[in-house]
């Protein structure tokens, strides 16, 4: 197959996500409101408390990292979602299609909003918070958005798998997942105040590392940002291989004719 062949596969997925969310007037929400309701609200907490810089930059990071990986993540299970809202999640498979188009394709799309968000979010907080993201360097919040849209598509094959599992009811793990991974990353508190159990768990999760990299540049400290891309990289490998499994399993047991009626 031709090169633009295969570019194509992806580019549908993504022209897929654009056309459903333009004509939705609560991506709006997603892009601006929602994203500057909680810098906000962290922002004005920081003054209020009167932290130092190193501080108040901890806090946005763990803002705008939170921001960034539910609105990415989201696109990439809208892959899914949309076409099981609709009933028609069969014709999805009916293409030529293999769960990396599916699932880099919406991906590109979120790194595409989600860019938009962090823009947004690294220009108010500079202007009202004083919060340099561009300290160290461009390299270190390049590194840092690339391991929250990784994080972003494996929480999303998470919840495409969980779709093509257990049905409709899977659609709350969309919003679900974020924040519990989220909780165990330190978003707003680094993980050594977690118990020695959820301490374990937190160093299996890619995010982790990122944040910690990304904290360095304000906070200098240790971080294994080599860990964070290995653990990222396995994940989405070992993501895609369950997702392939899901699909032909969904085909043979019926679900995604159950689910497109």
């Amino acid at each position: 197959m031709s090169w633009q062949g295969e570019l194509n596969r992806y580019l549908a997925s993504a022209y897929k996500n654009w056309v459903i969310t333009k004509r939705n007037a609560f991506t709006l929400f997603e892009l601006f409101f929602w994203p500057l309701v909680s810098l906000l609200s962290i922002g004005l907490l920081t003054r209020f408390l009167m932290m130092d810089e190193s501080m108040v930059s901890f806090l946005i990071v763990g803002s705008i990292a939170l921001t960034i990986l539910q609105v990415a993540q989201l696109d990439v299970s809208y892959v899914l979602l949309f076409d099981m809202w609709s009933k028609s999640i069969k014709n999805t498979f009916i293409a030529p299609v293999h769960s990396w188009h599916l699932i880099f394709g919406s991906l590109l799309f979120g790194i595409m909003r989600g860019s938009v968000v962090f823009a947004i979010l690294a220009s108010v907080s500079f202007y009202l918070f004083g919060f340099k993201f561009q300290t160290g360097g461009l390299i270190p919040p390049l590194i840092f958005l690339i391991g929250v849209f990784a994080m972003a598509a494996i929480i999303g094959i998470v919840v495409c798998i969980s779709i093509l599992t257990f049905g409709q009811k899977a659609d709350v793990a969309a919003w679900s997942l974020s924040g519990l991974i989220l909780l165990f990353s330190g978003i707003y508190y680094p993980v050594d105040v977690l118990p020695a159990f959820l301490q374990s768990v937190s160093r299996a999760i890619p995010l982790t590392y990122f944040l910690e990299y990304y904290r360095s540049v304000f906070i200098p400290g240790p971080h294994h940002l080599i860990v964070g891309l290995s653990l990222a990289a396995l994940y989405l490998l070992l993501g895609l291989i369950l997702f392939d499994r899901a699909i032909n399993r969904a085909r043979r047991t019926g679900i995604l004719l159950r689910l497109s009626e």
